[in-house]
């Protein structure tokens, strides 16, 4: 207990001693408070002690004949005075005990709040100690976090200085390699006035010339593919990696080409030629004059069969006048001759012109030509016949054939050809002039 006393702050040592003193005061008022009732008690008995002598002395003489009739009183008084003093005791050691007894519970009180405080800084310095403990371990913890920080520090500088000395190495060999490629350039300015294999340059140029031709004036995408491949086999031939820009040019103008649609247009062409020479062959849908049954005109020989004769007679005599044939098909209306060739010669033109839009390539052209076949076929021909029907249905397909092509406006190899030829030939003229 002094050692815990000895810890306690200053605030709570000083709440201890004025506790203390409190206990002391509550102690001392005790034997006080019975000085008090015993002096309270001897200065009554004094003071009745000289009365009793004063009217003893006073009265000698008649005390004694007044003994007898005045013992009743007498008797009476000093029993009423008792039982005040036993009262006032009474009183007193009520008090007495009350104040025992509070200062006994203050006692207690105080014990109990002394062990609680007591109790409180136990835990507290528990608390401190556990927390004087885990700092501890965090300076331990923070002192292996340094020491291997700085060997890791130490790995770094040293990974460092690697890195270094190899980029170091790196740039000297970076420069080696820049002086080579210097070295390299000016070898190749040197030569670049003797390469007898130019004309291979001139040759490719030469092709791709021809390929542009083929392509923006006779439409023929595939010649121009081939053209512009065999410019690239004569690059590739001169073997000179400072063309491989052109090289690569080249392969995509070869590409864009390709995309181009690959529908042949003169295979259209033929097939509308073709069907220009059935058209003859199709059955018109007109109404055709009924042949007359072959009659017998000559007149028998025979007189007596003249009714047969007569009817032959006025049979002749009627058939240019009026005929009749009866009808169960439907009506047809009639056309002459010159009206069937010229639907059949319509039909014909209808085809040349769309033969003719096709190799031009013209898609508007081409489709309103065949829309107009398509007129004249249900117009004047027999639908019903099986050589009109596949005759609509070849038409048919040649219409929905898609051949609109979109062409590059120039090759991208050709400009960059230019330049590498007009660049030679004039590092050719100032190595000539020199």
């Amino acid at each position: 207990m002094a050692d815990n006393q000895d810890k306690l702050t200053p605030s709570d040592e000083e709440k201890l001693a004025e506790l203390e003193k409190q206990v002391a005061k509550e102690k001392t008022v005790i034997p006080v408070a019975k000085k008090e009732q015993a002096a309270e008690n001897t200065n009554k008995k004094v003071e009745k002690q000289p009365t009793k002598l004063a009217d003893s002395s006073a009265k000698p003489s008649s005390y004694k004949s007044t003994a007898s009739s005045g013992s009743g009183n007498t008797s009476a008084k000093p029993k009423g005075k008792t039982g005040v003093l036993w009262f006032f005791t009474v009183i007193n050691l009520l008090l007495l005990a009350a104040i025992i007894a509070a200062g006994y519970w203050a006692w207690l009180q105080w014990q109990v709040q002394n062990q609680q405080q007591i109790d409180f800084f136990a835990t507290q310095k528990t608390s401190m100690q556990q927390q004087r403990n885990s700092l501890d371990k965090q300076q331990s913890d923070i002192a292996q976090s340094i020491a291997s920080n700085e060997l890791a520090k130490g790995d770094l500088q040293q990974q460092n200085q690697a890195i270094q000395s190899d980029m170091q190495s790196l740039i000297e060999q970076l420069q080696q390699t820049s002086a080579q490629v210097q070295t390299n350039q000016a070898s190749l300015v040197e030569i670049s006035g003797r390469r007898p294999a130019d004309w291979l340059l001139a040759e490719a140029d030469y092709l791709i010339r021809i390929a542009g031709r083929k392509l923006w004036l006779e439409h023929d995408v595939k010649t121009a593919i081939m053209m512009l491949q065999s410019a690239d086999s004569r690059i590739q031939d001169l073997d000179d990696p400072s063309l491989l820009p052109l090289r690569a040019s080249l392969a995509e103008d070869i590409q864009a080409l390709r995309q181009v649609n690959q529908i042949s247009t003169s295979s259209i062409a033929l097939a509308l030629g073709a069907m220009l020479k059935q058209v003859d062959n199709l059955p018109l849908a007109f109404f055709k004059k009924p042949e007359g049954e072959a009659v017998d005109e000559s007149v028998t020989g025979s007189i007596d069969d003249w009714r047969s004769n007569l009817a032959r007679n006025w049979q002749k005599f009627t058939k240019n006048f009026f005929s009749y044939n009866k009808v169960t098909t439907e009506i047809k209306p009639f056309m002459s001759e010159q009206q069937q060739w010229l639907s059949k010669e319509q039909l014909k033109f209808a085809l040349m012109q769309a033969q003719a839009a096709a190799l031009q390539e013209n898609s508007a052209l081409y489709q309103q030509s065949l829309q107009t076949a398509f007129g004249l076929l249900i117009e004047s021909f027999d639908t019903e016949k099986d050589m009109v029907v596949q005759f609509t249905d070849s038409l048919s397909n040649l219409q929905m054939t898609d051949f609109e092509r979109s062409y590059p406006e120039q090759f991208n190899v050709a400009p960059l050809l230019q330049d590498v030829i007009e660049q030679r030939l004039n590092s050719r003229f100032v190595n000539g002039n020199n």
